[in-house]
């Protein structure tokens, strides 16, 4: 039986030296810390940044590689250190732009092993990596202390982005490179286009690449399905454990995955892109950074997002809007018609019970508005009749008590027409101006007209209606003849 060596890898103990390497190199960029204890050694986390660069502004990325004997992922999380404080043209922007987190090796106990008998298991038995659950750890911190100690990055961080590296152990031993996928098909990125444009990195670099879209994978079917016959023809997740992407997903709405790489080629220029990525400005987006901002929808062109004209002042409001989606009900207006948009946002469902029913008509949705809200009424209907001969609206349902929103909201409105122009803005039926915190903000992308509409924690009424009228061409309609 052909015998195999584990793969080239620091010793255990070089790890404190070879992570004060990058400090000494980049001094004053890069922070080690140790943030736990396992089998005696120390759990060492990095952080790479700009110090000269205020942190307000940054995306945070966490990056790990949890199972620790899967050598091909740490190595690529060291190779991803190495890069950030060489003189690449684009490590700088990248530590400017970026406060990056990393936890190279997260179980150094079993990666002390060296022996895939170990694979998965800590010193009480059990697979760190599968010891969460969407609210919190299923051990406590002696049990599972690399759990905690992500667990507790997590928290504090917040990210914007989480990749976790998998792969495997020995020297020529390899797994077919894929992102998102990983023994559970729940890893995955929520950003299609992410995926694609971060495997196209691998693709460059002379790998093949797989995600779980490219599979033609079966829809999932929900939980408590028992029927086989149906169940055969879906993706069932019965009895999966969520992990630590999954559970910063459900509080943070970070954007997360893994990957599995067989060969540290292939991953680093992945992780690479996917930092460059966060230096951009996505398309559709009017700050750099990553597609994150969207938390609540009723449909295709109009949304719920994050406000704020900084990182930080968006991923607080996102993660604000994020755990109460819930408690917000959004709506549209009805019918769509070229020239006007109606979107409704409530965030006290008591108000939004005397205010609209399903399907209402307009009117009788901002008379209902006027004895409960600051409104503009005589303006607003005066829009409405201009572009309909009938209006009504419907509001998605929410639950609980009224919110109180700390951070903010933007709304975006989107308007399907590349030549849309001679925006009038109103929310409530005041007319707002350009402005980056108390107005709005247009982006356009691929045919797209967006209309961001930013409102301010004080400003935000417990049923709102935000309307974009505006001038467009309108496309031929009928039959077409060739």
């Amino acid at each position: 039986m052909k015998q195999l060596s584990v793969r080239d890898c620091l010793h255990v103990e070089e790890f404190p030296a070879y992570m004060d390497g990058w400090c000494k190199k980049k001094p004053g960029y890069v922070t080690v810390s140790t943030i736990g204890k396992s089998g005696g050694y120390d759990i060492l986390k990095a952080v790479f940044t700009d110090p000269n660069v205020s942190d307000e502004d940054k995306q945070v990325v966490l990056l790990t590689a949890q199972h620790a004997l899967e050598l091909s992922g740490i190595n690529s999380l060291l190779s991803v250190g190495n890069y950030l404080v060489s003189d690449a043209p684009d490590a700088g922007e990248m530590l400017q732009k970026l406060i990056i987190v990393m936890i190279p090796c997260s179980n150094p106990y079993t990666y002390a092993k060296q022996d895939d008998a170990y694979a998965g298991k800590n010193e009480a038995g059990i697979d760190e990596y599968v010891a969460f659950d969407f609210n919190g750890i299923s051990f406590d911190a002696e049990t599972a202390p690399a759990a905690h100690a992500i667990k507790q990055t997590l928290d504090f961080y917040k990210p914007d982005l989480m990749m976790d590296v998998h792969g495997v152990i020995y020297q020529n031993q390899m797994v077919v490179e894929s992102l998102g996928f990983s023994g559970n098909p729940t890893q995955r990125f929520y950003n299609n286009e992410f995926v694609c444009q971060v495997q196209q990195a691998g693709t460059d670099a002379g790998h093949a690449m797989k995600s779980l879209d490219s599979l033609e994978v079966l829809l999932q079917t929900c939980l408590e399905c028992t029927d086989e016959e149906i169940n055969s023809r879906f993706l069932v997740q019965k009895g999966r454990p969520a992990q630590a992407s999954l559970y910063s997903y459900y509080h943070y709405h970070t954007l997360g995955g893994t990957f599995e790489t067989g060969w540290e080629g292939s991953v680093v220029p992945q992780i690479l892109e996917a930092l460059r990525i966060g230096c951009r400005t996505w398309h559709g987006e009017y700050y750099a950074g990553y597609p994150t901002r969207t938390v609540v929808g009723p449909g295709i062109n109009h949304s719920l997002r994050a406000y704020g004209n900084t990182a930080s002042m968006r991923r607080k409001s996102r993660i604000e809007l994020w755990k109460n989606r819930d408690k917000i009900g959004f709506g549209l207006g009805h019918p769509e018609m070229p020239g006007l948009e109606s979107v409704f946002i409530y965030t006290d469902p008591n108000v939004a019970e005397n205010v609209a029913a399903y399907y209402e008509p307009m009117n009788d949705v901002i008379a209902k508005m006027a004895q409960m809200c600051d409104i503009d009424a005589e303006r607003m209907l005066k829009m409405l009749d201009a572009h309909y001969p009938q209006h009504v609206g419907y509001c998605r349902n929410a639950n609980g008590d009224a919110l109180q929103i700390e951070h903010g909201m933007t709304v975006r409105v989107g308007l399907p027409f590349a030549d849309a122009r001679n925006f009038t803005v109103l929310y409530n039926g005041y007319e707002k101006q350009e402005d980056e915190l108390d107005g709005y903000t247009v982006t356009k992308d691929a045919n797209w007209v967006y209309i961001d509409l930013h409102i301010p924690a004080d400003k935000i009424s417990p049923f709102a209606i935000a309307m974009v009228k505006y001038d467009c061409t309108i496309p031929q309609a009928g039959i077409m003849e060739f």
